[in-house]
């Protein structure tokens, strides 16, 4: 999972059940990173990568033995996971098959 750092990321420090901020809070320190040009090239450079990768590792995304962001059933509903909270906010308008 190395190869998403700025990934594994948020989703330790935003979306982790642990961390457990509520959405609007979610979508507020989302935002702070994207503020930071730097954090927001890391950003959607690696979710183009990410969905662009024949073997994204989906569900090691969203749950690890490090955080659990979201309890996913499968690879598409860690992928859906990832496209409602992360997708749509970096690339508003954009669609993710596109990538």
């Amino acid at each position: 999972m190395n190869k998403y750092p700025t990934l594994t990321n948020l989703l330790t420090s935003i979306y982790s059940v642990d961390v457990g901020l509520d959405e609007p809070d979610e979508k507020a320190a989302l935002q702070r990173a994207l503020d930071s040009n730097n954090q927001r090239v890391a950003i959607e450079n690696e979710l183009k990568d990410l969905f662009s990768d024949p073997n994204a590792p989906w569900m090691d995304l969203v749950e690890n033995d490090d955080y659990v962001a979201y309890p996913a059933d499968d690879n598409e509903d860690a992928k859906k996971y990832i496209i409602d909270k992360l997708w749509v906010n970096v690339f508003p308008g954009e669609n993710y098959s596109s990538k």
